[in-house]
């Protein structure tokens, strides 16, 4: 199913990688929720839209691309991007001949659990080192 599989102990070194990556992403998100909460401001306005309305519009273009960027970036590696605010990442694996994701999240010093790829959190279990 996947291309890439990690043992365990890859995954964990990769994680100041992604970190960093997802960190930047991060930024650029709340830049662009604060340029779309501006634009709406002046959206429901009943001035009609102004010079500084199109500039906007064209930051919050740019900064979308720049996000792709990030998120091709941080796909590269062979991770799953799961939530950029909550900085979920899983990494595919086989753990007992069976396809599983290790998951991790932002904050945490390594990754601790994983599930099954179809019964996703429900099936969450601790993994053991």
């Amino acid at each position: 199913m996947f291309m890439k599989y990690f043992a365990l102990e890859e995954a964990n070194q990769l994680l100041p990688v992604i970190t960093k990556e997802l960190e930047a992403l991060q930024k650029l998100q709340k830049a662009f929720n604060s340029f779309v909460d501006e634009l709406e401001r002046m959206q429901n306005s009943t001035n009609p839209p102004t010079e500084e309305f199109f500039m906007i519009e064209s930051k919050l273009e740019l900064l979308e691309m720049e996000a792709q960027s990030y998120i091709h970036k941080i796909q590269s590696f062979g991770v799953q991007l799961r939530d950029i605010q909550f900085g979920l990442v899983d990494f595919p694996a086989i753990i007992n001949n069976e396809e599983v994701l290790l998951r991790w999240r932002q904050g945490d010093p390594s990754i601790t659990k994983y599930h099954r790829i179809h019964n996703g959190l429900i099936s969450e279990k601790s993994l053991k080192n």
